[in-house]
């Protein structure tokens, strides 16, 4: 997962977080990103389609009505940000 196009992923899903900066929602997404090795060891080319947060595929995946994303974004990605979020806030 590119980090540098997390802040696209949160802007544009979760508006609460939208203010921000750039700096600390990259930090969130290395976080996440390393909450995805974790769970998904041993299962990178699973991971490789989920994890997938290019504007290029993301932009391709809105115009595609069969790709079965949300907002262009693996909706996998979502149930497991939201775990992880659930998770930091346990902690």
């Amino acid at each position: 997962m590119n980090t540098t196009f997390f802040p696209n992923f949160i802007r544009g899903n979760y508006p609460a977080l939208s203010n921000e900066t750039n700096k600390t929602l990259i930090e969130l997404g290395e976080e996440f990103k390393k909450y995805l090795e974790k769970k998904f060891e041993g299962r990178m080319d699973k991971l490789e389609s989920i994890w997938d947060i290019n504007p290029q595929t993301v932009i391709k995946n809105q115009m595609n009505p069969t790709s079965f994303s949300t907002n262009g974004y693996n909706p996998i990605l979502f149930i497991h940000f939201e775990h992880f979020v659930r998770l930091l806030s346990e902690k």
